[in-house]
């Protein structure tokens, strides 16, 4: 249709043809809800963005879709989210905190923060941010790769050597020339891509759980107890123990198959020894050079601030609300694995098979009230002991009490 078509829509069409005309969705922020003492899920509402996703914009869907789940009876006790940028700011914004993490040495816990909120449908209750362990995890990882040769990074506890990627570089060197050997590899699952790393690897959970579990740790520890001891083991034995606090804080804490029922929970305790590796090592930094810029974008000798930030909020997050549960509700467990986001993944993945492998703001709506619809039909089928019987025509003569099923 032009402006000559229809006089009267001609300011309706020079409104769309103009450059401050709606723009097409880029960002969609996708809402689930679910049951930490169950395995009852509801997919939430969502909201589109045309640029990119800002704090305030996150703030402002977040309070809405609390009000609408406490609407229908649903409480909303941990919010879930991965380390973007965004995520990060207005989970710092709810509790009065902007930029970095300061080390307060005014309490008895240095490194103790608050990331938490009061409800403000609930104010009895608060709300504990967590960032998803699988993509904080990726974060460590790619941390230390970080430290590779040449790298932005250069990681050193105190005054001791510089460690880092080229231990896993040695490490695969080790694996291949086992296979040249015939020899049984000690590490079967590591591949050349996952010590290269290219841009899909990174974003990638698998090859960085990897790095993490008993085998590469096995594969180090066998290395440091070689006899003579070979070269560069001081480097071997710092990235040897990185790795394991990295497996306690993930493999046997937040990823952990545990469930938390007490204070002294197997998955509170090495949450706290992963995490205390961390903490001395910043420690040994500041007691060579207390002014050590921790915070600053240019040290290269620890975590950078972001990543270390991402670790305080989930230390102290998962601790208070574990303790928090355990008050509320004495009777329950806590599963980590269910503080994840491991169900946004995989109800997003379900809507780009719905949408026939290709997602955008287009298709999205109906992806998902395809999956919805799904969702609703799938427990209606023809189960086990059901009998398919004609229905029986009703007897105008036939008493109430033997109405016909």
């Amino acid at each position: 249709m032009t402006p000559n078509d229809l006089a009267s829509l001609n300011d309706v069409y020079s409104l769309l043809k103009s450059p401050e005309a709606n723009k097409q969705t880029s960002y969609i922020l996708q809402f689930i809800w679910r049951d930490l003492t169950s395995e009852f899920d509801i997919v939430g509402p969502y909201f589109t963005s045309p640029s990119t996703v800002d704090c305030q914009l996150v703030v402002a869907c977040v309070f809405e879709t609390i009000e609408l789940f406490e609407l229908h009876g649903l409480k909303t006790s941990v919010l879930v989210c991965d380390g973007g940028s965004a995520n990060v700011a207005a989970i710092k914004a709810s509790h009065d905190c902007h930029g970095a993490y300061s080390i307060s040495e005014d309490q008895e816990d240095k490194y103790k923060v608050t990331p938490w909120m009061i409800n403000p449908y609930r104010p009895t209750q608060k709300i504990f941010w967590l960032i998803c362990p699988s993509h904080h995890l990726k974060k460590m990882i790619n941390a230390l790769f970080l430290s590779k040769l040449n790298g932005t990074k250069q990681f050193r506890r105190g005054d001791k050597c510089t460690f880092g990627w080229q231990t896993i570089m040695d490490l695969y060197k080790r694996e291949l020339a086992r296979v040249s050997q015939n020899c049984i590899r000690m590490v079967p699952h590591l591949k050349e891509a996952n010590c290269l790393r290219d841009a899909w690897t990174k974003l990638n959970v698998h090859p960085a759980k990897i790095m993490q579990q008993e085998q590469v740790l096995g594969e180090l520890y066998w290395y440091t107890q070689q006899d003579p001891l070979p070269e560069g083991m001081s480097t071997t034995n710092e990235t040897l123990l990185y790795l394991e606090a990295c497996n306690l804080l993930f493999e046997q804490g937040f990823l952990s198959h545990d469930r938390v029922r007490s204070a002294d929970a197997k998955v509170l305790v090495n949450i706290d020894k992963g995490f205390s590796y961390f903490t001395d090592w910043l420690d040994s930094l500041l007691k060579i050079d207390p002014n050590f810029p921790h915070t600053s974008a240019t040290q290269k000798s620890f975590l950078s601030w972001q990543t270390w930030d991402l670790l305080w909020i989930d230390v102290y997050s998962f601790k208070a609300l574990c303790q928090w549960f355990r008050e509320m509700y004495p009777t329950y467990f806590i599963s980590p694995l269910r503080l994840s986001r491991s169900a946004v993944e995989s109800l997003f993945s379900q809507y780009k098979h719905n949408a026939g492998g290709k997602l955008d703001s287009s298709s999205f709506p109906t992806a998902r009230a395809t999956h919805l619809v799904k969702q609703c039909v799938s427990g209606h089928h023809s189960g086990k002991g059901y009998r398919d019987d004609k229905l029986r025509k009703h007897n105008r003569n036939t008493p109430n009490k033997e109405k016909v099923q």
